[in-house]
């Protein structure tokens, strides 16, 4: 497999001179599952086709195994791209979809049955299934087709373009965890694009948050939750969303206060250097609906309380989503499923704020 680093890349498209990725820096290691996620229109499928040579490079340098390959072509990287839409040939069986790129290259005919089989054999594909054309398959058995077309290349770099937004609920909580058993198998770099957060935090080694051509944030699953750079990520990354509210922060005492004309919350001591440079500016107040009600919250004694009023509740089987307005503010809170909480009911719900975050005018994390 290979290292693959982007230097400085940007990518300004000649028609209305509309940037859609700025200043892109990232360095991936041999084996690593890189995960770029964003809402659509952010640039990141657009970064995966720089890589993949599928659209040119305004300025910057991505090197592949070492090599520049700004202006090699895509059949000449050494890398294999799967799909959102499968792009299978409807006239070929499934065993000469797989093999027709290694035709194409004139490899003997045992060699290609040696690795169609082993891909196949990774995948799950029979040998019935060897000889339907698409049209026979569900779409998660086209998608594994696709993924099988890539794993026969035996490329240096796997890049998938959004290949689980066509599948169903099931099928994509299915299809997640066997790339991330083919990832862990074949020890193979790849890259993956997806706007789903659920599927960014359940694959990648690191993810990179995108917004508008720009790298927000890049790190490990759990800093990108627990510790997120500015009110985007945060507000991006996690589900249902952080809920955030706008105030002030005012010194009461030796401590401060976050407040506004219905809210007033108690910060932690230890945040004191942290806020103290921001004292009497306005602030954004974020908490994670699981900090808000949650069984811990509700059996630890001075934690303070959000009075809410109860707009509607959603009982998910192993917890209940509670959306209410606090302050005029539309939050969501996650509390135990045998929760007495029910719409028109007015609440005062204990939060966790020790793990809540405050941000300032410009969205960026301050503790």
């Amino acid at each position: 497999m290979a290292e693959v680093i982007l230097d400085k890349v940007r990518k300004v498209y000649t028609d209305g001179g509309f940037v859609a990725v700025d200043d892109f820096n990232l360095k991936i290691s041999d084996r690593e599952f890189i995960v770029l996620v964003g809402p659509s229109g952010c640039g990141k499928t657009t970064t995966l086709r720089m890589i993949a040579g599928l659209e040119e490079i305004t300025d910057g340098t991505i090197s592949i195994d070492g090599k520049v390959v700004n202006d090699v072509p895509p059949k000449d990287r050494d890398i294999a791209m799967v799909f959102q839409n499968y792009a299978l040939y409807p006239h070929m069986s499934v065993f000469d979809n797989m093999a027709f790129g290694l035709k194409l290259r004139h490899m003997p005919k045992k060699e290609i049955m040696e690795r169609v089989g082993e891909a196949a054999e990774i995948l799950g594909l029979d040998d019935e299934m060897l000889t339907r054309r698409p049209k026979a398959l569900s779409g998660g058995q086209r998608q594994r087709v696709a993924v099988g077309r890539a794993i026969v290349r035996k490329p240096k770099v796997f890049l998938f373009d959004e290949p689980l937004s066509n599948l169903d609920a099931k099928m994509r909580v299915q299809m997640r965890v066997e790339i991330n058993r083919l990832h862990h198998r074949l020890g193979a770099t790849m890259v993956y694009v997806t706007h789903d957060q659920t599927e960014a935090m359940t694959m990648g080694d690191r993810i990179v948050v995108m917004e508008k051509g720009c790298v927000r944030q890049i790190a490990d699953p759990l800093t990108l939750y627990s510790k997120p750079a500015d009110k985007f990520t945060a507000g991006f990354i996690g589900m249902p969303p952080m809920n955030f509210i706008d105030g002030g922060l005012v010194k009461d005492g030796g401590a401060f206060v976050f407040k506004n004309a219905d809210v007033s919350i108690p910060l932690p001591a230890e945040w004191g250097e942290e806020l103290a440079p921001h004292a009497g500016a306005n602030v954004t107040f974020g908490i994670r609906p699981e900090d808000i009600g949650s069984p811990l919250a509700m059996a630890t004694a001075g934690l303070p309380s959000l009075k809410m009023e109860i707009d509607v509740t959603e009982p998910m089987g192993s917890e209940t989503y509670v959306y209410a307005k606090v302050g005029g503010a539309s939050f969501v809170a996650r509390v135990d499923a045998q929760t007495t909480l029910k719409a028109g009911m007015g609440a005062s719900l204990p939060i966790s704020v020790s793990r809540a975050h405050i941000f300032d005018n410009n969205g960026v994390v301050v503790v």
